[in-house]
Parts: structure tokens; sequence; C-alpha cells
């Protein structure tokens, strides 16, 4: 029987880090038939857009707010992001630098299509977020992997990434706060790779979607050396800030032409993001004392979860700087990570994301993330520790 092929590209976007949420989408389903599940598998914490920005939305509405919107973006929230942007990168941000997105994973796909084509290569820091394969080589490049070391905490290394660069490299993807590594890149490291960047005309994209959630000191971006940013683009979002995961509201800062282009395919892509939503991210934006109660949960929550894990002596980790994961060395079980999730889940009601989809590196590792309440993670470690001393026998 005939059928009609698809393109290459929907190939590049179904690789094996594709398949990473298959463990979270089984607990899911089964949470909704009623089971008691623990779900710390995909980053969608507990907890609810403050009331505030919901009222937002209604007031939106109730004002028209339906309509078309600028493809770039409501000017009002563009100037609100910058503004925003000034006081976390210290130094002037414009509305013109900024582009509204659907969400940080839009901006990010958006984003790699603007930037590269077939035969580029984009060099992605390992462990990475799972959909980075997918993002880099929709366009046709080549994603270059330059792994992290995990005995340094995954911190950014400069030499290796220099190492890795070609006449060929377009663009290196950075992550910090790091999914699923919790690791926070020093500024003086950012500084040299941006400048390193600039001197060899390379794009270096900076995903921040962690900005607010930096535990032991401030949050560091490369975008911070203001005579580099002709080669910097940051990605950032409200999901974590605001718990807004749902709402797919982000935004990408950068060169004007860069923003240009963005606002070009934004035409061909999606015609502009809704208006109410950014009418509520203007007003998440001007909202300072969730950020802060957020941090301070977040934290809380982490070292309830380290504290539990440490009781095993076969569960290897650094505590996360950043971010609301802890990335778990499982080797001594002898199990991957795959096995591990699949029977963790099975046995001890608990789901995580299994390391495969973070790279090869990490593939005896497993992804969980501090995003419950403090008696269920004290709960969920015990488990975790319990199971892991079976496996080991």
């Amino acid at each position: 029987m005939y059928k009609n092929s698809l393109s290459t590209l929907t190939k590049r976007i179904s690789g094996p880090s594709s398949g990473a949420w298959e463990v979270g989408d089984i607990a899911a389903k089964r949470i909704l038939a009623g089971e008691d599940i623990i779900h710390l598998g995909i980053g969608d914490p507990d907890l609810d857009t403050p009331q505030a920005i919901q009222d937002a939305v209604v007031e939106a509405i109730d004002h028209g707010k339906t309509h078309y919107a600028p493809l770039s973006g409501e000017y009002e929230l563009r100037q609100a992001i910058a503004d925003h942007g000034c006081g976390l990168y210290q130094g002037k941000v414009v509305a013109e630098d900024v582009v509204v997105c659907t969400g940080a994973q839009g901006a990010l796909f958006a984003t790699f299509l603007c930037l590269t084509e077939a035969g580029d290569e984009i060099i992605v820091l390992e462990p990475c977020y799972a959909p980075y394969p997918a993002v880099v080589t929709a366009g046709g490049g080549k994603m270059v992997s330059v792994v992290l070391d995990k005995e340094a905490g995954y911190l950014l290394d400069v030499d290796k990434i220099k190492a890795a660069v070609t006449d060929k490299t377009k663009a290196i993807l950075i992550n910090s706060p790091g999914n699923p590594s919790g690791a926070v890149f020093d500024q003086q490291a950012l500084n040299e790779l941006a400048l390193f960047c600039y001197e060899n005309s390379i794009w270096l994209i900076s995903d921040e979607v962690y900005w607010s959630l930096c535990y032991e000191g401030k949050h560091n971006s490369a975008y911070k050396m203001e005579q580099y940013r002709e080669c910097i683009i940051v990605v950032n979002s409200l999901s974590k800030s605001h718990a807004m995961t749902g709402w797919r509201i982000g935004w990408a800062i950068g060169p004007q032409h860069f923003i240009k282009a963005m606002t070009d395919l934004a035409q061909a892509l999606h015609f502009g993001i809704n208006q109410f939503v950014q009418r509520a991210a203007i007003v998440a934006l001007n909202d300072r004392d969730t950020v802060k109660e957020f941090k301070e949960m977040f934290q809380s929550r982490r070292d309830v979860l380290c504290d539990g894990l440490r009781k095993s002596n076969h569960l290897e980790f650094s505590v996360p700087r950043g971010g609301m994961f802890v990335l778990i060395d499982i080797t001594a079980t002898g199990l991957s990570g795959k096995i591990f999730a699949e029977q963790l889940l099975e046995e001890e009601k608990i789901a995580v994301v299994p390391g495969f989809g973070f790279g090869q590196s990490v593939e005896n590792t497993v992804r969980i993330g501090f995003l419950c309440d403090e008696e269920r993670l004290k709960e969920a470690a015990k488990r975790i520790v319990d199971f892991a001393k079976r496996k080991v026998g």
C-alpha cells in the first residue's frame, strides 16, 4: 500500500533522547487512574501560578485582550522583559533586544532555525536537557557533545569546549543553572567563553530558565559582558520562577538583526503569542516576592531530598547549586538508568527520569526532581534508598 513519505526532519527530532519521558508518561496515566505515585520526573512542580497572575488573565480577557498581538510580542511586555534583564544582567537592555516566544522551548527551537543550517556544528554540553539534540539538529546541523566532568560537579570547562571547536562550529549552547546537573557556572568561566565566542564569530546561546533558582549565590550569565553581546543570545521564561509551565510564555534576548529574523519566523510559525497571557507575564515580571518564596522553598526541598538520599551507600550525587533536580549515579546497583527508573516505578511507585535522555555519558544515572512537599520527598528518598539497597543485594 502506498504511503506518503515524511521529511528527514522527523528523524532528527525523534532520536533516542525523545524517549526520556516514557516512564513519566506511564506514571501520569496511573495517577489519573487513581494510583498514589510520587512523580519526581518532569519539571512541573506541585505549585499553582500565583493568584494575582491568574487574575491578570481574567482581567485581560474582560478588557478584550483576545486579538492578534505584534509578531515580536506586545511592546509593554518586551519592555518589562528588558527592565528585568537590566537587573539580571547588570547592564542596558532595551525592548528592541527582545522577542516573545512560545515558552523557552519554542524560543530555543526558533533560535536554532534562525542561526544554523546543514553542515553547521553546534556544541552542546553533556549532560544536557533531553530536547536539545532535536532542537539543535532540526535545521540540519550536527550536534557535537562536550562531556563535563562529574567529579567537578559538571562545571563549565572552557578548555574542553575550545578543543571541540572546528571551522564548522556555528554555535555553542550552554545551560546554567543546569538541567539535569544542577550546576551553576562561574561568572569568570562564562566571561572567558563569551570572549572566545566573540573573537571567533561563534554564537553563544545561554538557556537560563532556572535563573531564579540559584541557591549558593547569584545568577551568573555571559550576557553580563556587554561588549560581547553581538554574539550572545539568552533564552528565558517564567515557567520555573512563577509556576507558569503550562502558560507557554518565554523570550529570547539578542542582537537586533537576530530579533528581526525571529520576528519573521514568528509570522510563519505562530503569528504572535496570545495577548491575555502576555498581560499576565507583565504582572509576573513585577512580582519579586514569589521569586524569593519559590527559591527558599526549593532550597529547603533540595536539602530534605539530599539528606534522605545520603543514607544510601550505593547512590552517588553532587548537591545541586541550582535548578530543581538531583542527578544520581546508580552504577553500583548494576542497573542502567532506564531499568532503574522502570523498576522503581513498578516496585516503589516513584517516577524519575532515566539518564540516557541526557547523553551517553550519564546512561547509568537518573534525574530526581524535588518537586513536591517535604514529607513526600522524605518518603520518596527512603523508598529510593531501600530500592537501591535491594538491587545491590
